[in-house]
């Protein structure tokens, strides 16, 4: 069963965090659309997510499914954002109307992916004042090679460096992106969903841990009053 989440300071708005009790959301899947609309009858904008840079801002729902990018803004009604991932870290940025959906991977944070979000909705003059951080795989599953760890510490700084279960070297992916998000847009209420795709097999699909072709997704929209 999917896991809402309630965020008192934007009642206008839903999110939801599927499991893989809820199906496949890769967007290659033949299942991706009926559980989308198992999930939320509304139209769905999901992104290539390339781990890149690209932010689309969607004017209507169903606008921009299926394009490249990383980010989706929307101040519609009734228009799904959804971030698809297997170890991933989805986030979804509320200000005061506007919301965005993030898909921030190793190579999208190091690009700038976090910052290009928050940059758009400070653009609109309606910087975010919460954010929530799905489930994506931790330190304790994410061994990680000693050139791209360095490169990655050079960036962010030493709590990014861990070590996995095995006592190997490991990128925090989590430490990374709350430390940016506090960084970046100082004062945001964090919440984290606290939970590492690589342990729970009972509930996320992992690609990294488990090599699973499929997708769960953290999806959000502003609901019609």
């Amino acid at each position: 069963m999917p896991a809402f989440v309630h965020v008192v300071e934007r009642p206008d708005v839903r999110i939801v965090h599927s499991t893989r009790l809820d199906g496949d959301f890769h967007p290659r899947s033949p299942l991706n659309l009926t559980n989308r609309q198992a999930l939320s009858s509304r139209l769905w904008s999901q992104l290539s997510e390339d781990h890149g840079v690209v932010s689309r801002e969607v004017d209507g729902p169903g606008d921009h499914d299926g394009s490249t990018g990383d980010v989706l803004l929307t101040r519609a009604q009734d228009a799904v954002l959804g971030m698809w991932v297997g170890d991933c870290v989805p986030i979804v940025l509320l200000g005061r109307e506007w919301i965005a959906g993030v898909h921030v991977g190793w190579r999208g944070a190091r690009a700038g992916v976090l910052e290009v979000a928050i940059e758009e909705l400070v653009r609109r003059s309606d910087p975010p004042r919460t954010a929530v951080i799905g489930a994506h795989i931790g330190a304790c599953c994410y061994e990680f090679g000693a050139e791209d760890l360095s490169e990655m510490e050079r960036a962010f700084g030493s709590h990014v460096r861990s070590i996995d279960r095995e006592g190997r070297d490991a990128l925090d992916m989590g430490a990374l992106v709350s430390v940016e998000l506090t960084r970046v847009a100082p004062g945001v209420r964090i919440i984290d969903a606290g939970l590492c795709t690589g342990c729970r097999a009972d509930l996320f699909f992992s690609h990294r841990a488990r090599v699973d072709g499929q997708r769960h997704v953290l999806a959000v929209w502003r609901q019609t009053a």
